[in-house]
């Protein structure tokens, strides 16, 4: 079943034509529990500017903030939860950012309900190639407490390769493998 804040910004990104993909924590709320609300959905960087201007005309959506990578609306309807459209080219590395969103596509999505969803690994690597990462790296300690497989970080890695970012992402993996290690941990992760 579709959560209600993904089907609002699913029926409005289809009526402009916008591909997209579900990224961030709904994406990983198929397959471990998170308390996240809003919606972030990837767009290929050669549709991000168009996809802003047609978005900032709809009467359903206010425009929270525009700039970089990220641009958030708000969604009227949901009293203003979040909807951040997020371009592909930001992830793409040494690609283009149609490489890395045909990338998602074709191989780090599954598409229930006929969405299309980032598969864990996607939504780990690119939340470690935030500027935020360490928040972030956070979230993913949280998200292997409620289930997901620490084994997703080798596939981070594997993506990091495919898109020649291994040196800023391995960085970042080790210090989320030590942050696992926690002793406040012990008993709450499954370990493989």
């Amino acid at each position: 079943m579709t959560d209600a804040a993904v089907a609002a910004a699913s029926a409005i990104l289809r009526k402009h034509g916008i591909r997209f993909a579900i990224v961030g924590g709904q994406a990983v709320a198929l397959n471990a529990a998170t308390a996240t609300r809003d919606v972030d959905v990837m767009v290929t960087t050669d549709d991000y500017r168009e996809a802003i201007a047609r978005l900032g005309r709809d009467t359903e959506l206010t425009l929270a903030i525009e700039g970089g990578p990220v641009t958030r609306f708000g969604i009227t309807a949901l009293r203003g939860l979040p909807l951040d459209l997020v371009d592909a080219g930001f992830f793409a590395g040494s690609k283009t950012g149609a490489e890395f969103f045909d990338f998602l596509l074709k191989e780090g999505s599954t598409d229930p309900d006929g969405l299309v969803y980032a598969s864990p690994e996607v939504v780990w690597y690119t939340r470690l190639m935030t500027t935020r990462w360490r928040a972030y790296a956070e979230k993913i300690v949280t998200n292997v407490i409620d289930g997901l497989s620490v084994g997703y970080l080798d596939r981070v890695e594997e993506i990091a390769r495919k898109f020649g970012t291994e040196a800023t992402i391995h960085e970042r993996i080790a210090y989320v493998r030590e942050e696992l290690k926690r002793p406040d941990l012990d008993g709450l992760i499954r370990r493989e």
